[in-house]
């Protein structure tokens, strides 16, 4: 039934998913169940006026490739229609850098380089999973988070509407396309040849424009045809009510709109865990109630730039900020039969191992990607799934715009240390985002993947992704289990230590790839330097002291050391957010602010490097970022102190 009919949000199909969904968890047992209701500006069909120009091909549209063609071919962008391809970084960012090289429109396409590797007599979608010429992606290229025109605050019924001039929404049009569509654009482009490792796979040689071969003056219009509504969009919250702890809250979540039928992203994950409602539903029938509260929730209008969980963060941000444990975020549980992939804050990296160690997966793995791991944790281990495989616009490419290879070059973009399965930071493109970078709650996001572009529809799934849901089973697995482990352990399993070892091995990546240059400007980084060798005193005096605790049968001693381990993530929120980004706080970990894809440390650092390197950024700006970065670290180390001041 989910997969019945489209799910986009603010559409009567949608809004009858909400209602199917509340009443299935009211079935299945949950407290509380109901809907929490938001008013959002949403995109809809319609006519508008079309923007022309000559056409210009930017390859992938980052940064690099737009300063590329303006300093080596001196293309002038202005009022030009630009042609990019999906893939590296994030749409929305496509779009960005367009407008601010003046561009009038964009053009994206997936090219079969990217996503249609068949060989041979192998054919498209629907005789394998290869994307077929007429396949589109869809997604948003809204670059914030969250209802435009309530920025920060909650879009209840009573909030005061910024106009839609004045919300910072795209300010050109952009229209995706199959690449059967991006011929007819791309294969008489006149100008120079683009490079080599800008031509893509369709059959003709790739050329950078502007215009049109032969002389001709033909401009190509593109013509958007929507228009913009506020529509209510319904998420589905309902909880189980904790024994002994009910105001701490271990919450599970997952989107159900879709683009079109959702199979995989999201509803493969909102049938998962409305099958783990029902599970929960009958232990507490049996009288297995959790020691503290589990909180579900059905997420609306995440496509659209996760307007649904944003509101209702922002909704109920004081209890977040005070009450949650963790978060556990699962957008599309299943994408391949290859691997698990996680990205999660330092401190659940052990009970998230613990857990993939109880998770069979056995018979899970069909031909070719068969495997000898008996348990998740083995498979993990074995496959450990790549940085480029990551919550990404199209997975198996390497992620290599100009941030992302600078994030390389300091490791500053990478699994924490371990010998053992990867564990990336956050980065944005789904519904952990807000209540990591604004209520500060521990959070984790994963999926069983593969390394290639994934179709929508149940058959795809049945037939390519899943035969037989035994990893839909196994992820199921994993996200009950986590979230039992968390809301049922008395002490609460986080290892404080994980986090000072990643703070301390970032900050050695940051000194080995730009302290000469910090020098040069007199950026002084001893108090910074300082500032993580504390933070790493007092983790290490953390855990000692909590291993040979002799008091831990003590319910107010153990409820003390909770709020410890559940408020050190609180404690690197910067409340006036990051550089030219308020709604991103998190001064450890954040996504770049070129490629919301990109999960960065010392994003503030990182993205004025970033700038400085391309010309743009200031040096004042950069010593401003070290003292706020150094500031919050020893803010951090003080939390974990009996007293502290």
């Amino acid at each position: 039934n989910y997969t019945r009919d489209p799910r986009l949000a603010g559409t009567a199909q949608d809004d009858d998913l909400s209602k199917m969904i509340e009443q299935e968890w009211r079935v299945n047992g949950l407290e509380g169940v109901h809907l929490a209701t938001y008013d959002v500006l949403l995109p809809f069909p319609n006519k508008s006026d079309p923007n022309m120009g000559a056409p210009v091909y930017v390859n992938y549209g980052r940064i690099e490739d737009f300063q590329f063609l303006a300093n080596n071919y001196s293309i002038n962008f202005t009022g030009r229609v630009v042609i990019a391809r999906y893939g590296k970084i994030f749409r929305g960012d496509k779009v960005h850098n367009a407008e601010r090289f003046n561009a009038s429109a964009v053009i994206l396409y997936s090219d079969p380089y990217d996503f249609n590797k068949q060989e041979g007599s192998e054919k498209p979608y629907p005789d394998s999973w290869w994307l077929p010429p007429t396949g589109m992606q869809r997604g948003t290229v809204y670059i914030d988070n969250g209802d435009p025109q309530t920025f920060l605050y909650p879009s209840t019924y009573y909030a005061h509407r910024t106009s839609e001039q004045d919300a910072r929404l795209p300010k050109i049009p952009c229209q995706p396309i199959g690449y059967g569509d991006a011929v007819k654009f791309l294969k008489d482009i006149d100008g120079d040849e683009a490079p080599g490792d800008w031509q893509g796979k369709l059959p003709f040689k790739y050329h950078i424009g502007p215009g049109y071969m032969n002389g001709t003056d033909l401009q190509v219009r593109v013509v958007v045809n929507n228009y913009m509504k506020v529509k209510p969009v319904h998420n589905v919250i309902g909880y189980i009510k904790g024994s002994e702890e009910p105001d701490r809250y271990v919450l599970l979540g997952n989107h159900h709109d879709a683009w079109v039928f959702g199979a995989l992203d999201p509803l493969s994950g909102s049938a998962t865990l409305t099958e783990i409602t029902r599970v929960f539903g009958l232990m507490l029938q049996k009288g297995h109630r959790p020691r503290r509260t589990l909180v579900f929730c059905s997420w609306d209008a995440e496509e659209s730039g996760l307007m649904g969980s944003v509101e209702w963060v922002e909704d109920n941000l004081k209890l977040l900020q005070q009450r949650g444990v963790a978060y556990l975020n699962v957008d599309y549980a299943v994408d391949g039969h290859y691997s698990i992939a996680v990205g999660s804050s330092p401190l659940l990296q052990d009970v998230l191992y613990a857990v993939a160690k109880k998770v069979s997966v056995i018979g899970c793995c069909p031909s070719p990607n068969a495997t000898a791991a008996s348990t998740l944790y083995e498979l993990w281990k074995q496959r450990p799934v790549g940085n480029g495989q990551m919550r990404n616009p199209s997975p198996g490419q390497t992620r290599d715009s100009a941030v992302t290879l600078m994030l390389a070059r300091a490791n500053l973009s990478r699994a924490w240390p371990t010998s053992g399965s990867f564990i990336y930071s956050l980065g944005s493109g789904s519904d952990m985002a807000a209540f990591y970078q604004r209520a500060g709650v521990p959070s984790v996001d994963m999926w069983m993947t593969y390394d290639e572009v994934r179709y929508e529809t149940f058959f795809f799934y049945d037939t390519y992704i899943d035969p037989g849901f035994n990893f839909t089973k196994a992820m199921a697995q994993m996200w009950a289990l986590t979230a039992s482990e968390l809301a049922n352990a008395e002490l609460l399993p986080f290892k404080v230590e994980r986090y000072s070892q990643a703070v301390s091995s970032f900050l050695d990546s940051l000194m080995e790839s730009f302290e000469q240059q910090w020098d040069l400007h007199k950026v002084n980084v001893d108090a910074f330097k300082s500032a993580v060798s504390n933070f790493t005193k007092a983790t290490k005096t953390f855990q000692q002291n909590l291993n040979t605790d002799k008091n831990l049968n003590n319910s107010l001693h153990v409820r003390i050391i909770n709020d410890c381990l559940m408020q050190l993530e609180r404690a690197f929120l910067d409340p006036e957010g990051l550089p030219g980004r308020k709604d991103q706080k998190h001064v450890m970990f954040a996504p770049s602010q070129f490629d919301a894809y990109t999960d960065s440390s010392f994003p503030g650092i990182v993205d004025t490097m970033f700038e400085i390197e391309n010309g743009e950024g200031q040096w004042e700006q950069l010593k401003q970022q070290v003292y706020i970065a150094t500031y919050i670290i020893q803010s951090a180390a003080s939390t974990l102190e009996d007293v502290g001041l």
